[in-house]
């Protein structure tokens, strides 16, 4: 009973914070955020870690939170107007940066994991802009994102394919 009390009083406390705590299925062991540094994780738990990441960065524009629970400090970057590191990768993506998507919409068309990898394939819509579309990958170690790359494609004026992008 008080092993339950405890894991709950936990529980509410991650989710103060913006996490709950992710269980890895293969192990039973209880993993809390922040995820990084890595440490040892099942695929399926990378999975779990991956989907709530998705959540935390797509759907509720927690962009900090996301990237701070699981983004290493070390986070390798490969967007050539992004350097490496957690922190520059906040400020890009934040409220005022360069890509900054908070004041369009974002739609998920894919997403899937493989383990270490996991990507997503979604549509931003900006005032005033053509749609763009946008692939990125992410690698785990363990717990821990550390790698990203990113493909990014804008709609032609004179496109000829009605399905180009999406």
């Amino acid at each position: 009973m008080i092993g339950k009390l405890i894991f709950l009083l936990a529980a509410a406390s991650q989710l103060v914070h913006g996490a709950f705590p992710l269980v890895d299925r293969a192990t039973g062991k209880i993993e809390r955020a922040p995820y990084c540094p890595a440490r040892p994780a099942s695929p399926e738990f990378q999975r779990a870690a991956f989907t709530e990441f998705l959540h935390q960065f797509f759907e509720q524009h927690l962009v900090n939170e996301s990237l701070t629970n699981f983004a290493s400090d070390e986070y390798i970057q490969h967007n050539p107007g992004v350097l490496s590191g957690r922190q520059p990768s906040i400020d890009a993506l934040g409220p005022g940066g360069p890509y900054d998507f908070s004041k369009g919409k974002v739609t998920i068309m894919h997403y899937l994991f493989d383990s270490p990898f996991g990507t997503v394939h979604y549509r931003v819509d900006l005032p005033g802009q053509e749609p763009t579309a946008i692939t990125d990958i992410w690698r785990f170690n363990g717990t821990c994102i550390e790698e990203h790359w990113d493909v990014i494609q804008t709609l032609p004026k004179n496109a000829t394919n009605p399905l180009a992008l999406f």
